[in-house]
């Protein structure tokens, strides 16, 4: 019986290894092999290749499939996904795949939607442009690793933008009012998709309907250094022509209401020579409030709404309006839209009634 125990024990020994170096044997196997995931209206389906060349073929077959190294690395893949811009620099942003007109620029860090990689050229959505940029130096990121990117959704009756980026550019901001409510989340790079904005897209050549007193009041209801300086912001509408209340949401939005440290140091509401390079040291002094809100009256009118940048008398986005050429976040226009919502609420939608 002893004898019989032994030889049991042994056998289980021997099967147990057996077992362990098959699986062992499995496992190198599958650690050697390529693999393709193929990404279809969120379903994901992954195949696995002893070759690279062989893994290569497949991938190139079909759309949006991510080639992967044994060691879970992307080696390369077809179809959509997301551009990341250098970190440290402006890219451009083209009308054309041989890059001779400009379209806009934005800042380093942006998300841009991948839509195609030609030869030499990256085809990109981006606030609503569809543009070309140059590929250098972008970081490419196919549909099967993006676990995050920006969306819409309505709360409340009021549309808020998520946006995925680097540093300041990244948040959720409100940008309207919307007349329907949704559960939904709108992953689009054109806000018209989801309601019509309104205050980003009226003309900013009409006059508020808010008296320098009322402008004043919603001032000292957020304790910003800049009540009293409601007819700095009216005068300037009646002198250049440029809305009051957007003047004051974009000095709202650049400086927070003043209290910034170029407006506290410089007066500069509006971050006049304020480059992303060095904001601080290279943004323009100011001896008041009201000069700076002059100076920005002035440019809004002879640059923006006449002149050399003018693509559109509105707040917009990359594709039209001020925002193409003013600043370098790509969703200006619709953090300035809205700030001018916000403060347009506080003090009655007299706004919102007259460009509806």
């Amino acid at each position: 019986m002893k004898r019989k125990k032994k030889r049991t024990i042994w056998s289980m020994v021997a099967t147990l290894a057996l077992a362990i170096a098959t699986f062992l044997w499995v496992q190198s196997g599958h650690e050697d092999m390529y693999t393709v995931e193929t990404v279809t209206n969120g379903d994901r389906v992954t195949r696995s290749f002893e070759s690279l060349a062989e893994a290569k073929r497949y991938m190139t077959a079909g759309k949006n499939r991510t080639l992967f190294s044994p060691s879970g690395e992307v080696l390369d893949f077809t179809g959509t996904g997301v551009v990341v811009t250098p970190s440290d620099a402006i890219t451009n942003l083209y009308e054309d795949e041989a890059f001779k007109k400009r379209q806009s620029y934005v800042a380093g860090g942006t998300r841009l939607q991948l839509i195609e990689r030609g030869d030499g050229h990256l085809f990109v959505r981006i606030s609503g442009a569809d543009v070309y940029v140059k590929p250098d130096q972008m970081a490419l990121f196919p549909e099967a690793v993006v676990e995050r990117r920006g969306y819409y959704e309505i709360r409340d009756g009021d549309v808020y933008h998520t946006v995925e980026a680097n540093a300041n550019l990244a948040g959720t901001f409100l940008v309207g009012p919307s007349k329907r409510d949704s559960d939904k989340r709108y992953y689009t790079e054109r806000v018209q998709d989801v309601f019509d904005s309104p205050y980003q897209f009226a003309s900013i050549r009409n006059p508020s309907p808010y008296s320098a007193k009322e402008l004043d009041r919603y001032l000292r209801s957020i304790d910003s250094p800049l009540a009293g300086e409601g007819k700095s912001f009216k005068q300037a509408e009646d002198t250049f022509g440029i809305n009051a209340l957007f003047l004051l949401a974009v000095a709202g939005h650049e400086s927070r209401y003043g209290t910034s440290d170029i407006a506290k140091e410089k007066r500069n509401l509006f971050g006049f020579r304020a480059t992303d390079d060095d904001p601080s040291g290279n943004a323009t002094t100011f001896e008041t409030y009201k000069e700076s809100i002059q100076a920005a009256a002035t440019l809004f009118a002879t640059k923006y709404v006449k002149g050399p940048y003018a693509r559109g008398d509105y707040p917009g986005n990359k594709q039209e309006g001020i925002n193409i050429f003013y600043a370098s976040d790509p969703y200006w226009g619709e953090k300035v839209a809205g700030t001018m919502y916000s403060i347009d609420r506080e003090l009655g939608l007299k706004q919102l009634k007259r460009i509806q």
